[in-house]
């Protein structure tokens, strides 16, 4: 056998090894952990001047699959007690019985029913926002990015207070604290 031959015969046998190779399909990662970057931020207007704040204590449940959007499920959830506003009083009153209402309903939180694609790495999730033993539909748009093995999720959202019983009292009257209220949230998650 010519050399020719041989080396015609080893390129034929690698390209099929490599084109077996490539018909495997390739499990594609699958986020289950939020490491402690992650975050939950607020931001308001009080008589025209902005205010921000971000909870302390965060908790998530997610399984984020790409490649099986089906099969993706997120559930993020806050402690309402761990809101930080700024100062001591300002985070008693936001965790008392006009706003959040800490005592009676702990948590804040956002359990996701479906994901849609959106063009490359950003999806519409669909799901049920609750907190002061309000529920209501809510569909956030979130955009991804590697970082590393890990992945960043981001979304922003603006709730009306008044549709979840936010700021009863004399804190009702929107002039004081208009209704919008934005919300961010920014997640690192892990693969498995």
């Amino acid at each position: 056998m010519s050399l020719l031959s041989i080396k015609t015969l080893y390129g034929a046998a690698l390209l099929s090894i490599c084109a077996a190779a490539w018909a495997q399909p390739v499990p594609a990662a699958a986020y289950t952990h939020a490491l402690p970057a992650s975050s939950v931020s607020f931001s308001a207007t009080q008589m025209g001047v902005p205010m921000k704040g971000h909870f302390k204590t965060l908790t998530t449940q997610i399984d984020f699959m790409p490649g099986d959007l089906a099969k993706s499920h997120v559930e993020v959830a806050v402690q309402s007690a761990s809101v930080d506003a700024g100062s001591a009083q300002t985070n008693a009153l936001l965790a008392g019985a006009d706003w959040l209402a800490a005592k009676a309903d702990p948590q804040a939180r956002f359990v996701s029913s479906q994901f849609t694609p959106d063009g490359p790495g950003r999806y519409w999730v669909s799901g049920t926002f609750s907190v002061k033993d309000h529920s209501q539909p809510l569909r956030v748009q979130v955009s991804t990015h590697p970082d590393g093995k890990d992945l960043i999720m981001d979304a922003a959202f603006t709730l009306d207070r008044t549709a979840f019983g936010l700021g009863t009292g004399s804190w009702a009257d929107t002039s004081v604290v208009a209704a919008a209220i934005a919300v961010q949230v920014h997640l690192v998650v892990s693969p498995q």
